[in-house]
């Protein structure tokens, strides 16, 4: 039910595992295009240099598609603080009107949209498989937030978020350690053996 077959070594295999347990081959979708579709306007995509980097952008709507690698080049720490066009202070975008899933570009299958690093603001469109679709101006947005410590502050919520979690799951130990303990102080083997 929940099996298909490994495109590697053809050994039946979980349908959510990425990598085949069997032959360690990675199991992606399959490309239905062999150069990417706008996922907005269905028109093929160009070329576009975006620094060193070679991205592949719509015409039309200007938005970009980025594998998973080009996407971590492109917001990563060393490249952000080299770049000084990049301004000193973050404004938060609004949030887009169109709530619709996007198809990739690639295979067609829906993509998971996702707030970047959960505080940023900046809803991106990503395929587990192939990459990340950017509308326009939200590549800008998130190198912004990169270079203005946006990832620290993420990680930090983080810490506030897993410490509240281990403050409260501490307290569910010590109400279940307390009722324990009244249900002994009742218990005739506790009093005549202190077990």
């Amino acid at each position: 039910m929940n099996q298909h077959k490994c495109r590697h070594c053809s050994k039946s295999i979980n349908i959510k595992s990425r990598h085949c347990p069997f032959c360690g081959g990675e199991n992606t979708k399959e490309v239905l295009h062999g150069s990417p579709r706008c996922p907005r306007c269905d028109k093929e995509l160009t070329h576009f240099e975006y620094g060193e980097i070679v991205l592949d952008t719509c015409p039309v709507c200007e938005g970009f598609w980025l594998d998973t690698r080009e996407f971590n080049q492109l917001t990563s720490e060393r490249r952000v603080f080299a770049d000084e066009s990049i301004p000193y202070e973050y404004k938060r975008p609004s949030l887009p009107n169109d709530a619709g899933y996007l198809a990739c570009p690639l295979c067609e299958s829906m993509m998971h949209r996702k707030n970047f690093r959960k505080i940023s603001g900046v809803l991106i469109d990503q395929c587990r498989d192939h990459g990340i679709w950017l509308d326009p101006g939200e590549l800008e947005h998130i190198r912004c937030f990169v270079a203005n410590g946006g990832l620290n502050k993420s990680q930090d919520k983080e810490i506030i978020m897993y410490k509240e979690e281990i403050d409260l799951l501490t307290h569910k130990v010590k109400n279940i350690e307390f009722t324990q303990k009244i249900l002994h102080f009742w218990n005739f083997k506790y009093w005549l053996f202190k077990i």
